[in-house]
């Protein structure tokens, strides 16, 4: 290749490609198994559930969910403490339940028995019953996220000139408080029957 041939193109159509041409991004998004999504979602989970790794794997998963939750709680009592200063009382009840909710689910995903009952050190999984795992855990990690989001700024901002303002964001917390504790207790019961058996 000589030095006369000029080096290849970097037009502006190859930086952004024709709107008829399809998102690679998406497709590639879409085509991930729920293994792949919760590589993605939790950072160090490579290898995740080689079988003799069942129980580092469920540790090392719990304890970042649990992080995420404690995350939520501090964001929680960051707005008590706002409402407080404010001196608005109506919300704080409810701002309250929700920190004592939060706090008591990282309890128990953090100190949930290690494996659940039922582990032991041999199991027969089939991969069917593997990649349902993955499935729920998935669902489990992800209510986590989406939990730790709504209490985040630009989601949950505190207005001291309409307090009342802040109580429709306090009703989607709470309600993905109970998606979360929905999901912790069927990842819960996944795992022991399909390691039980």
């Amino acid at each position: 290749m000589s030095q006369d041939n000029p080096p290849p193109q970097t037009s502006q159509d190859q930086t952004n490609p024709p709107q008829t041409n399809p998102d690679l991004r998406q497709q590639v998004d879409a085509n991930r198994g729920f293994q792949k999504k919760l590589e993605l979602m939790v950072p160090g989970l490579r290898g995740y559930r080689t079988l003799e790794d069942l129980r580092a794997a469920d540790s090392l998963l719990r304890n970042q969910v649990a992080d995420k939750l404690d995350l939520t709680r501090g964001n929680l009592e960051g707005l008590r403490k706002q409402m407080a200063t404010a001196g608005d009382y109506t919300n704080l009840s409810s701002v309250g339940s929700l920190i004592s909710q939060v706090q008591q689910l990282g309890g128990e995903v953090r100190h949930a028995q290690q494996g659940y009952s039922g582990w032991v050190p041999t199991i027969a999984i089939n991969q069917d019953k593997l990649n349902k795992l993955y499935e729920y855990d998935y669902g489990f990690v992800n209510s986590a996220v989406q939990l730790q989001s709504l209490t985040t700024s630009p989601s949950l901002v505190y207005d001291t000139t309409s307090p009342s303002s802040v109580q429709a964001v306090l009703s989607s917390v709470g309600g993905a408080v109970a998606d979360f504790k929905q999901k912790w207790a069927v990842r819960m019961e996944a795992i022991e029957n399909i390691l039980v058996k």
